[in-house]
């Protein structure tokens, strides 16, 4: 028979000494104490209790120490307490903190910030110290054998962190539906079995660093206003910022090495922050060109990915415009776009891809460097348009045959025997590497001597620069 002791007024003291006598003989029903108002500070720390327990929609007037607490199932839900220290609890079943409020009451976001930016508000540290670091909610080393359910958990605290979960275990999944946390929660190193579920949570940011878990869901309504940390994180399914809102004053997006075979990040606005995908691999990245960040505010240099796939098609020039967002993209994060292209079957567009980023590294050059690349492009297209050389080719002989059909040069020698043909001549002083017999055997002068010799400059600068695209494309290969 299940024991229960529902509302009414308890000292914390009486209450433990009633969990405790009840839990600790073998053989005993789940322990259910509901709508109770507790005084004092209820201690359940490093105890054994072998009974189910739940303190469902009961009101703590002081906080709740969980240390060390051993017990087969615990249930919280719709409680109020200021604060719940429960670092290293073990639970073999579910926890429950569903529709539980803990903290202060103090209002308003506490949004987590880069430690070197100044202007939006409170900062996080790089290093945490977790002896004195603050919460409403700590779990930091426990292990919950089943589902973590924190949906609708409201965490209103003065703490940064509202929920310190370092190293956290749970051997199904962390359900947070609706959850929401003026402060951030702290999930760095922490292994999930299956899923973080967080559709339509509000928080103040998210240290995930380090999580292994198989899916980790921050979509259909969630919002942040401070930084969510992916960084290192290994998920064997998806990751889903889909209809998600990185808000103001600090919402954004640091997934540096993250490893996931799919990534989605359209978006239901663009961030007010960064987006970093720097050293990332996945598979497939599902975006949106409607939710990109701002220029600057990108970071793409070794991200991986198999395949782009969007909502909207996305063209060209501003799939390229996307790289160009990150101020310090280099060959590789043009060259990774190119493959995704040439996987996908699409060579024109792969070589489109190659021709941008040889003139995105021309303007990073020095002077010398911009002006060859300049011809370079204008010539050849890098090597990316062959068309383009053959073009100009039969443009200066023409331009050569009409100057020299009304202006022939003497014959050298005043040999009258060689027929004068203006194409040949002009195609003769176009090619430097081989001779058709006509250059030395007319001798211009006046005007005709000066567009010989810009025909004969304009050759070698074609030829080199073909040259040089030819090696590229050919290196390349």
């Amino acid at each position: 028979m299940r024991r229960a002791l529902r509302s009414g007024e308890i000292d914390a003291g009486t209450l433990c000494d009633l969990i405790t006598e009840r839990g600790t003989d073998d053989g005993q029903p789940p322990q259910r104490y509901q709508g109770l108002r507790v005084t004092g500070a209820l201690r359940l720390d490093r105890r054994r209790i072998t009974t189910a327990l739940s303190l469902v929609d009961c009101v703590f007037e002081e906080p709740v120490d969980l240390t060390e607490l051993t017990v087969p199932a615990l249930d919280l839900s719709g409680s109020t307490l200021p604060a719940l220290r429960a670092d290293r609890l073990t639970v073999d079943g579910e926890l429950r903190l569903a529709g539980t409020r803990a903290g202060d009451g103090t209002a308003g976001p506490r949004p987590m910030t880069d430690p070197t930016d100044s202007r939006t508000g409170r900062r996080a540290p790089r290093r945490l110290h977790e002896d004195s670091a603050t919460a409403a909610v700590r779990l930091a080393d426990a292990h919950i054998a089943g589902n973590l359910v924190a949906q609708g958990l409201t965490v209103a605290d003065g703490s940064p962190w509202s929920l310190l979960a370092p190293r956290l275990t749970v051997g199904g999944s962390l359900h947070g539906r609706g959850l929401t946390a003026n402060g951030a929660l702290h999930l760095r190193d922490a292994r999930v079995t299956h899923a973080v579920n967080l559709h339509a949570a509000d928080v103040g940011g998210i240290d995930a660093t380090g999580v292994v878990c198989t899916g980790f869901y921050a979509d259909w309504g969630f919002r942040s206003t401070g930084q969510v940390l992916l960084r290192a994180a290994e998920v064997a399914g998806v990751v889903t910022f889909h209809d998600a809102v990185l808000a103001a004053p600090a919402g954004s997006l640091l997934c540096g090495r993250l490893r996931v075979p799919r990534l989605r990040l359209d978006l239901r606005e663009p961030p007010a922050g960064k987006v970093v995908l720097q050293d990332a691999a996945v598979d497939v990245l599902v975006d949106s060109e409607a939710t990109w960040p701002a220029p600057g505010s990108l970071s793409l240099e070794g991200f991986t990915y198999q395949r782009l796939e969007t909502g909207q098609p996305v063209a060209l020039r501003a799939r390229i415009s996307w790289l160009t967002r990150d101020p310090r993209a280099g060959a590789r994060a043009f060259e990774q776009l190119a493959r995704s292209y040439e996987s996908g079957g699409d060579e024109r567009s792969a070589r489109a891809v190659r021709h941008a980023k040889e003139r995105h590294l021309s303007r990073n050059d020095r002077l010398t460097g911009r002006i060859w690349g300049l011809l370079q492009d204008v010539l050849f297209g890098y090597g990316y348009a062959p068309r383009r050389a053959l073009l100009w080719l039969l443009s200066l002989v023409a331009l050569g045959s009409a100057w020299f059909a009304t202006h022939p040069p003497r014959p050298v020698g005043g040999d009258p025997e060689r027929a004068w043909d203006p194409v040949l001549y002009s195609l003769d002083l176009l090619v430097p590497v081989a001779s058709l017999g006509h250059r030395g055997a007319w001798d211009p002068t006046g005007p005709s001597k000066a567009v010989a010799l810009f025909l004969v400059v304009s050759g070698w600068v074609l030829a080199t620069a073909v040259i040089a695209g030819a090696r590229r494309v050919l290196g390349r290969s």
